[in-house]
Order: C-alpha cells, then sequence, then structure tokens
C-alpha cells in the first residue's frame, strides 16, 4: 500500500471515529436532558394528582381552580392511577406496571422508571392519617421525536461525513506529497553520466526539504568518492605502468645485442630499483586495501609510547641503516591504546618521509604530553610541503611538485591518515617550503 493512501485510510479513520464519537455523545447528552427533563415534568404531574385527589377539600375555590387548570394540561398519552395503601390488602392497579415498582415503593419515597415506552413517576403520599400511591405515566412523544430526529441527522452526517473526509485527505494527501513524487522521479533520472544533478529544495526547514538536502549531500559524498575512486584507478595506474615500462625498455635494450658483463649489471641494477619501486607501490596499495577493509576486525591493546616508538626506530634502521633520527627525551609513562601493526605502519611512512625528503638529514622525535593526549612529534630539515599540496597531501598519490624527483608512491600519507583515524587521533602539519616539516599525531591517554 503506497504512503499517500496509508496516510488518506490513517487520517480519515481518526477524523472520523472522532466524528462519530461526538455524534454519539451529542445524542447521549440530549436523552439524557430530554429523560431528565421528562421525568421533572411527570414529577410535577404526580404532585398535581396528589392535590386533585387528596387534597382538595383543603383548597380554597380559587387554588382548586388553578390546580385544576393545571391538571388540565396533561402530558401525551398519559395516565394517573391512585391507590390507597391497606396493612395486608394486596393493591390492584388499573394499568400494568413494572414488578420492581410494586417490590419497592415501600422502601422508596419516589421511584421513576421506563417501562413499555412509558416513562412514569410514582410517590407514597400520607393524608389524614391514610397512605396513597400515586402513579403518574406518558409518553414522550415530542421528546422521543426530535431524539430520533437528531439520530437521524447525526446518521446522514456520518454517512456522508466519512466518505467526504477520506476524499479531502486523499486529495490533500497527494497535493502535499506531490514535491515528494516529482523528487523521486528527478532521484531515479540520476545515475553515473550526471552524477551532477541535485534535487530541487523549496522549503528546506520542512520534512520533504530536510529529506532533498539529506539527498544531496549523500550524492555529494558519492559524487567526491566516485572522482576519487576515478583519479585513484588513473593514478594506479600511472603508478604501476611507469615501473614496468621501465622494466619492459631496459630488458628490451639489453636483449637487441650483445653487451658486456658492466652492462648487464647496470641495467639489472635499473631492472632491481624498478621492481622495487612498483612493489613498494603494490604494498602500499595492499595496506590501504586492507585498512580500510577492516574496521571491525582491528585489535587495540596498551602500547608504551616510547617502548613501542624504540622498537619501530630499530626495525627502520634495517630499511635505511644510514638515518639520522633522533630521539629527544621521551616520556617514560606515556600510554595509548591502538593496534601495533598498524601504528607500526604509520611510524615507518613518516620515519621514511622524513628522511627521504631532508636527504637523511637529522629528524628529530620527541614523545609529549599536553592535556587529555600523548603526542608524537617529528621534525625535519627537508624540501618543505606547500600550503597548496597540504590540502591535498591525503589525496591517493597525490605528490607535491617539489616531490615529483623523489622516489616514492603518494600513498603513505593517506595512509597515515585513515590509521590515525581509526585510532581516534588527529594529525596536524606545519610546513614551509625549503625550511622543513613538523608532524604531530595526537593518540588519547591511556591509564596504565
Amino acid at each position: 500500500m503506497k504512503i499517500r493512501t496509508r496516510l488518506s485510510l490513517v487520517f480519515s479513520l481518526i477524523t472520523s471515529s472522532v466524528f462519530i464519537v461526538f455524534g454519539y455523545t451529542v445524542y447521549l447528552f440530549s436523552e439524557n436532558h430530554r429523560s431528565e427533563d421528562f421525568q421533572d415534568h411527570l414529577e410535577k404531574r404526580v404532585v398535581v394528582t396528589e392535590k386533585i385527589f387528596l387534597e382538595k377539600e383543603s383548597f380554597s375555590a380559587n387554588e382548586l381552580e388553578k390546580i385544576t387548570e393545571q391538571f388540565l394540561h396533561t402530558l401525551p398519552e398519559e395516565t394517573e392511577e391512585v391507590v390507597e395503601i391497606r396493612e395486608g390488602v394486596e393493591l390492584k392497579f388499573k394499568y400494568p406496571y413494572p414488578e420492581d415498582l410494586i417490590e419497592n415503593y415501600e422502601t422508596v419515597g419516589a421511584i421513576k422508571y421506563d417501562f413499555n415506552n412509558r416513562e412514569g413517576r410514582c410517590r407514597v403520599f400520607n393524608v389524614k392519617g391514610r397512605r396513597y400511591l400515586i402513579i403518574v405515566t406518558a409518553k414522550d412523544i415530542v421528546g422521543l421525536k426530535n431524539l430520533l430526529f437528531l439520530k437521524q441527522v447525526i446518521l446522514l452526517l456520518v454517512a456522508i461525513g466519512i466518505p467526504f473526509i477520506f476524499l479531502v485527505s486523499f486529495v490533500s494527501t497527494k497535493r502535499e506529497l506531490l514535491p515528494l513524487f516529482e523528487k523521486i522521479e528527478n532521484a531515479n533520472r540520476i545515475g553515473a553520466y550526471n552524477l551532477h544533478e541535485r534535487l530541487g529544495v523549496f522549503n528546506p526547514n520542512d520534512e520533504i526539504g530536510q529529506m532533498a538536502t539529506a539527498f544531496n549531500r549523500l550524492l555529494d559524498r558519492l559524487e567526491a568518492a566516485f572522482e576519487a575512486q576515478k583519479s585513484f584507478i588513473s593514478n594506479a595506474a600511472h603508478e604501476i605502468k611507469n615501473p614496468l615500462t621501465a622494466i619492459m625498455g631496459e630488458a628490451e635494450v639489453v636483449l637487441n645485442k650483445d653487451r658486456t658483463s658492466d652492462d648487464y649489471i647496470k641495467s639489472l641494477k635499473i631492472v632491481l630499483l624498478e621492481s622495487e619501486r612498483l612493489d613498494n607501490t603494490v604494498n602500499n596499495l595492499l595496506q590501504l586495501s586492507k585498512v580500510l577493509t577492516q574496521d571491525d576486525d582491528i585489535r587495540y591493546d596498551k602500547l608504551n609510547l616510547k617502548d613501542f616508538v624504540f622498537d619501530v626506530k630499530n626495525s627502520f634502521d634495517f630499511i635505511n641503516p644510514g638515518n639520522e633520527i633522533i630521539i629527544d627525551n621521551p616520556h617514560n609513562e606515556l600510554m595509548i591504546l591502538g593496534n601495533k601493526n598498524l601504528l607500526k605502519t604509520v611510524l615507518i611512512n613518516l620515519f621514511d618521509n622524513a628522511c627521504k625528503f631532508s636527504k637523511n638529514n637529522i629528524v628529530k622525535v620527541s614523545l609529549i604530553e599536553k592535556g587529555e593526549m600523548n603526542v608524537f612529534h617529528i621534525e625535519d630539515k627537508g624540501i618543505g610541503i606547500s600550503n597548496e599540496d597540504l590540502d591535498k597531501i591525503t589525496i591517493p598519490f597525490y605528490r607535491g611538485g617539489n616531490a615529483l624527483a623523489i622516489n616514492g608512491s603518494g600513498i603513505g600519507f593517506s595512509l597515515i591518515s585513515i590509521i590515525i583515524k581509526l585510532h581516534c587521533g588527529k594529525i596536524e602539519i606545519d610546513s614551509e617550503l625549503g625550511v622543513g616539516t613538523k608532524i604531530k599525531v595526537y593518540f588519547k591517554k591511556e591509564s596504565i
């Protein structure tokens, strides 16, 4: 069932229920008012009957005339009956009455009842030492007729009103949801070829406007991811193709004619260098893919930042024995929560970049405590990074203009950024061209 139909039915059901309850309430109050009003008339007739039949001798001629005139204004189909109550004598009545009245008249001063579509009122009177039971009955023809008319009007209004309410709610709902239908049609037309298109937002404060805004933001993220993917594939292909082209070209040159052993050695060194470059690119791609897909499976352990940094430094010494990394005054008790292998990748890349872009000059590393964070700080005196390149440094395969001549794949810093985010940390970079780069990596403190 469509939302439009469901909303129309729900609205119609609620409105119709309120309509029916309101009509039924009006009918009940009207019936109660009619019954009380008619009973009040019956009570007056009982009093008049008592005065006419039982106490007429005690009134003057004028009073009796007034009472008689009141008595003449009878109710529709009215009956009056006066029965003397005698000890041990069964009461005999001219008209039929409900059994409750006959059984309970002794214990109740006044009784009202509804019997055979007639309403009645009775009362016991004491006159000159004798007891009399007066019963007056009548039919409220006018009141019941008006009540019946009210009932018919309410039923007619309900019969007409419910379909009318459904029709109005259906049309109103369709009209209110029309912008949503239009947005659905527009969204269905957006594909890879026109991902730049967006849904129109006419009222950003209502629910449909908020939905359109959220959908447009989703399209922004998808478009950015789509463009990043195209750029990633293009750059990855370029980074892999260049070493392969160099290897194939060198092999063709060597195989073109006989060479000296020195020429073969030279060519093999070139092939080895390009192979290492290709291997480094592929490994970085594999690491990046692994980090992006294992977010839920990462295991975090408590790490002593000082011991961890020294372990990574020892490992890096095998990769780059000529490095000039100096760990300056490390803090002994800085504990963090992290994945050892992933954070090792971060530090290895930071060490490698610092040494590579400073041509193995001195690189200072320090560990400091700052508020609720523990900070890994690394500083080099290398070529630096421009402000324009800083904004794009986390894009895979992006390399600054001054770094193109230096061997690298452009994946390392994007990998660093992703791993730091996985550890709920942050990274700050302060760099100046020709002066050097300072990088601070913030980790949340962990208790010992």
